[in-house]
């Protein structure tokens, strides 16, 4: 098995334990328009860049961090305490915490198709079967829009 396939094996794992554990952004519903934004928002942030986080605030996230992953919620907290941040995501049209509930339903998404590409039918349908209706709605979503709406 490659590191590629390691890699997103071990992230689909982490997308399943996350629907079992009801966070936020497994309830979240994308749209559109909502993705349109998003992306825009992401693009502009790239293009601001901003400054990296201290190793204060590394330090101070990585206490909240479950199996590597950052709450969403501490996502929000991010780019509601960098004013610049802020700035841009509600140019966008979007508060900081839908920016931060899209932006990981989104990632979530995107890594399930990945995954699924890679993985057999069987186990991509067992997979499925795990996530709650807005995952598999938002995974609808995705692949109709096409390569265009998944993050890279």
């Amino acid at each position: 098995m490659t590191i590629l396939r390691k890699t997103i094996a071990i992230l689909s794992l982490s997308l399943c334990a996350a629907a079992h554990a009801g966070t936020p952004d497994d309830h979240f519903l994308l749209n559109p328009a909502l993705i349109q934004k998003v992306k825009a928002a992401n693009a502009a942030l790239e293009k601001a860049a901003l400054p990296e986080q201290t190793e204060e605030e590394e330090q101070e996230d990585d206490k909240y961090r479950k199996n590597g992953e950052l709450p969403v919620e501490r996502f929000i907290l991010s780019v509601e305490k960098r004013p610049v941040a802020k700035s841009i995501v509600t140019k966008q049209g979007l508060s900081p915490k839908e920016f931060g509930l899209a932006s990981y339903a989104l990632i979530d998404a995107s890594l399930y198709l990945t995954h699924e590409a890679m993985a057999g039918k069987a186990e991509a349908a067992k997979m499925q079967a795990k996530l709650t209706r807005e995952q598999q709605a938002n995974i609808a979503l995705v692949r109709k829009l096409g390569p265009a709406a998944s993050f890279k």
